[in-house]
């Protein structure tokens, strides 16, 4: 058994976890939609007004700041005015990307009130690809705008009087590839007419630019030259990256655990590459954020004819709370990220079969981060050694962050102990505050391919942490392959 001793800095604050940062996306792909949120009014599976009760009621007790939608791909082929009005005359459309029918039962009505059942902020993504910069603007107005409109007037007839206020808005989705196979220069032209008009109906939206992927590195620093004085349009550039391509989902090898989390380090050069560039084009009066509204592991399990669905191992946990350790590093540049898929669809949260469904591992980690939301970064230091990955990237055997919420006069600590054979004892100082009370639980499994599925739902879930205490410091023992969360309650 190894042994980590380290020291959380109590008065040396970081900077601010954005609780954007802990955020989601669905798209119209697969079963994620349909069935996943939407089963319709006549279902047997328990529903309100068709959207399933099992889902909405996991996903309130995760507080997910902000939920994206209707893509990804399928973004830049839908027509908003399609899934507005009666259901029964809603048009039947063609799926361009995931090969499947789009009843387009599940629109902007029936996406606000799954929001704020689940208690979350929607998140739109405009459709430039195939759509019109009226097409977007009107939008916009339809969800927003208090005035006595022609739209507006067609909302409240739609059932809802009052604006949704939503107030982050993407333009376009990957239009490098899916979403029109554009240059970064020709893309710059059109965010800047779409925004303008989109900014205009609704002065106080978030306007979310598409941004790169590793695969076409150069996209940001030439889409934000072109928009030449035009920068004050861009509050979040949105940039991509998918681990794991290639690995199984459950029939992996321990060469390739150890190489998704080196894959975390390709993350992070992504991270540095386009904060750079948000740095050198914000001014003191306009600052522009990243966010990262995709992301996760993608195995080859998951394809178009499978409906991109996969299985959720205690490896996608702990490739998911490491890379949220190295997000909490990005501060306060990286304000959002949206992991691919809630519900059925890549790493998601949820998975359904019929009326049954289970919790995956990674729904489970965002419940143990919860306590990180808003929080202010700490510094600490600690000793731990490294493993190296079949690639040869270095990475360490033990990861830990901890954030302080002042309104709670809590710590809020995490641990990943990424060694898949060799358990780890923790020793922690704080090196100013007293505490007053610990709280932990943990989130193991004897097998790291061990999942859960929906006739088997309880394989793995957070179970207590045995920590030990004392007026200055707290220990804890973390098995391999590993997640921890503590709460330190400090004394006045």
């Amino acid at each position: 058994m190894n042994l980590v001793k380290g020291t959380i800095y109590t008065n040396a604050k970081k900077g601010q976890v954005s609780k954007y940062v802990y955020s989601h996306f669905m798209e119209h792909l697969g079963r994620c939609v349909y069935p996943g949120v939407w089963v319709g009014e006549d279902s047997s599976i328990p529903n309100d007004r068709g959207i399933r009760l099992d889902v909405t009621q996991a996903l309130k007790a995760l507080e997910l700041p902000a939920l994206r939608w209707p893509g990804g791909c399928f973004a830049d082929n839908y027509h908003w005015q399609d899934g507005i009005g009666p259901r029964s005359s809603r048009p039947r459309r063609f799926n361009l990307w995931w090969h499947q029918p789009e009843t387009n039962e599940f629109g902007t009505h029936e996406f606000i009130r799954f929001c704020r059942m689940i208690g979350t902020e929607p998140y739109i993504c405009a459709n430039v690809g195939s759509g019109t910069v009226e097409e977007a603007r009107s939008w916009v107005e339809y969800c927003n705008s208090s005035q006595d409109t022609e739209l507006t007037r067609l909302r409240s007839e739609n059932g809802s009087p009052e604006p949704f206020n939503v107030k982050f808005w993407g333009i376009g989705n990957e239009n490098w590839g899916c979403g029109g196979s554009m240059e970064p220069a020709y893309y710059g032209h059109l965010y800047r007419n779409y925004a303008t008009y989109m900014r205009k109906t609704s002065p106080d939206i978030k306007l979310i630019a598409c941004g790169s992927h590793p695969r076409v590195p150069e996209w940001d620093g030439i889409f934000l030259e072109t928009l030449n004085r035009a920068h004050h349009l861009v509050d979040y550039i949105a940039i991509h990256i998918y681990s794991a391509r290639g690995m199984s989902d459950l029939n992996y090898s321990d060469d390739d655990y150890y190489e998704l989390m080196g894959q975390v380090q390709i993350m992070e050069e992504h991270l540095e590459r386009a904060t750079a560039l948000c740095r050198a084009y914000s001014t003191n009066a306009h600052q522009i954020g990243l966010i990262m509204d995709e992301w996760g592991t993608w195995f080859k399990e998951a394809q178009t004819e499978t409906g991109l669905y996969q299985n959720s191992t205690m490896m996608d946990a702990v490739f998911t709370a490491l890379s949220f350790h190295l997000f909490h590093e990005y501060i306060p540049y990286l304000y959002m990220t949206n992991i691919a898929q809630t519900i059925n669809v890549l790493q998601s949260l949820i998975l359904t079969e019929g009326p049954l469904s289970c919790l995956t591992p990674t729904y489970y980690v965002y419940d143990l981060f919860k306590g990180h939301k808003d929080g202010t970064v700490l510094d600490l230091s600690y000793n731990t050694a490294t493993l190296e990955t079949p690639g040869g990237r270095e990475i360490p055997e033990v990861s830990i962050s901890a954030t302080y919420c002042e309104e709670e006069n809590t710590i809020h600590v995490t641990a990943v102990n990424l060694h898949l054979s060799t358990s780890t004892n923790l020793d922690l100082a704080l090196d100013l505050r007293q505490i007053a009370s610990v709280h932990g639980r943990v989130l193991t499994s004897a097998e790291v391919r061990d999942h859960n599925t929906p006739k088997n739902p309880d394989v793995i879930k957070p179970s207590k942490l045995d920590v030990q205490q004392s007026d200055k410091s707290l220990s804890f023992a973390l098995s391999p392959h590993s997640v921890a969360a503590i709460s330190i309650n400090l004394t006045d």
